[in-house]
């Protein structure tokens, strides 16, 4: 899956983000040159709303370059207490409010929406016994986020139907992820 020559804007909540994106996506072949990472601003507010904040003019900007780069986008926003859909509506609306049309599946713009955070994710993909439902902050270290961003590569390449018990917003995101694979764009 050698991915050389995409270049990906990552736009994340916070460094726990950036770092499971980080490994997720150095695991999947793209670069480290070709990852450009934006996360919100410490101490300024609400991460989840910055990230929606600046979702539309990572769109805009992607799809000027799209037509003649080999660019994508790639969105990690906590669902929190919401479902996904949920808040990929608010995503939606956000392009609705800078009058955006709607993202389109052949467009190389994912969504990484962890269900409550990331760190029930990284618990999960680090065989922990965790649902999402629980608050699972303290349940994981900065040790945890590259094996279990190595597990998320893993059942993603694996031929084989994925596990029965995977949370269903990590097998959305695995879904999301095909996204990055060769297109028109």
């Amino acid at each position: 899956m050698a991915r050389r020559g995409v270049r990906l804007i990552l736009i994340c909540e916070d460094e726990e983000h950036e770092r499971f994106a980080r490994y997720a996506l150095l695991g999947l072949g793209f670069g480290r040159p070709e990852l450009r990472f934006f996360r919100s601003p410490s101490g300024r507010g609400a991460a989840e709303q910055w990230v929606r904040r600046q979702y539309a003019t990572e769109v805009r900007a992607y799809r000027r370059k799209a037509g003649y780069q080999r660019v994508g986008l790639v969105v990690v926003i906590d669902a929190d207490r919401r479902t996904v859909s949920e808040r990929e509506e608010q995503l939606a609306d956000e392009l609705a409010s800078a009058q955006e049309p709607a993202r389109e599946t052949r467009e190389r713009v994912l969504h990484w929406t962890p269900r409550r955070h990331i760190e029930t994710w990284v618990a999960f993909l680090c065989s922990r016994d965790v649902d999402e439902e629980m608050d699972c902050k303290r349940l994981v270290d900065s040790g945890d986020y590259r094996p279990a961003a190595e597990s998320f590569v893993q059942i993603y390449q694996e031929t084989t139907p994925r596990p029965a018990q995977l949370l269903e917003s990590l097998s959305l995101a695995l879904d999301e992820t095909a996204r990055l694979e060769e297109q028109g764009s």
